[in-house]
């Protein structure tokens, strides 16, 4: 089925009172974002955020000096944006779809796509994807949801709502997709959402994001779960490690340890994305 993206652009502009407002583990998947967008700055003079929001990672970035493209099709995230970059010179702000970037190809060295700019992309998360790689020069950093962690909560919620495996539970085991008019029910699971919508979902398992990343001739460093520990620790232990800064800096170390060297294709984390990848095109491999 595919995506309403005028029905998607109202619902992200609705979306801007919650948008930095982190949630269960939230806050630990932006502290390992972070930390691998640092890796990757040495060399780095241009960087375009597709899907920068309210520009968490955009703003800051252009603050410390890198000539910032903010990328957003949702003009409230943008207007909150413009609001939170007074006096900075170095930032512009473009209002556009990912699935569509006005560039040229190798424009930037570093792009960074986070999380909603694929993800609520469905059918088109691909095509969103493909692009980011396009206008790659040096190194591309997505982060995208995990298939493998949202078909538990699918399971979970339809148990709770509908004692039985609606038809939306097999979509997402088999295909990773969600539409919200694609079954009955998924109006109901959704009612507690947003405007009672919940997107157009498009969840990826490591293989299909590599298959989709090496097809754009990108040469991938790195592809794995973020913030795997996180999740697998529960709720419990996430609320009172993220209300003590102390714990949660050492913890964040802990995950990137566990991310690296015991799980790497783990589930990543259960709020926002839960894979990661970063990437190279090929030819500057040679």
């Amino acid at each position: 089925m595919q995506t309403d993206f005028d029905r998607e652009r109202s619902w992200w502009d609705a979306k801007v009172p919650k948008e930095e407002s982190d949630m269960a583990d939230e806050s630990i998947n932006r502290a390992l974002r972070w930390r691998e967008i640092e890796r990757h700055l040495d060399g780095v003079k241009s960087i375009l955020d597709i899907g920068a929001a309210t520009g968490a990672f955009s703003i800051p970035l252009a603050r410390r000096g890198f000539k910032v493209t903010h990328l957003d099709f949702s003009p409230a995230m943008l207007e909150v944006a413009r609001s939170k970059a007074e006096g900075i010179k170095n930032i512009e702000f473009v209002e556009a779809n990912s699935t569509n970037l006005p560039y040229a190809d190798r424009s930037f060295d570093l792009v960074i796509n986070m999380d909603g700019a694929i993800f609520f992309c469905g059918s088109d998360a691909n095509r969103a994807l493909s692009e980011a790689c396009r206008v790659t020069g040096k190194t591309l950093i997505v982060t995208v949801s995990n298939r493998a962690v949202l078909i538990p909560g699918w399971i979970r919620t339809s148990i709770s709502s509908f004692d039985r495996f609606i038809p939306s539970v097999k979509e997402m085991l088999e295909n990773g997709f969600w539409h919200q008019d694609q079954f009955s029910e998924n109006a109901m699971l959704s009612k507690c959402c947003t405007m009672g919508y919940l997107g157009t979902i498009k969840a990826f398992l490591p293989d299909e994001l590599r298959s989709v990343l090496e097809s754009q001739h990108m040469e991938i460093t790195r592809l794995g779960g973020i913030g795997s520990l996180a999740c697998l620790c529960g709720d419990e232990a996430v609320k009172r490690i993220t209300s003590d800064h102390n714990l949660l800096s050492e913890f964040v170390d802990m995950c990137e340890y566990y991310d690296k060297c015991i799980m790497p294709e783990g589930p990543g984390t259960w709020q926002r994305a839960g894979l990661i990848a970063v990437a190279t095109p090929a030819a500057r491999r040679q």
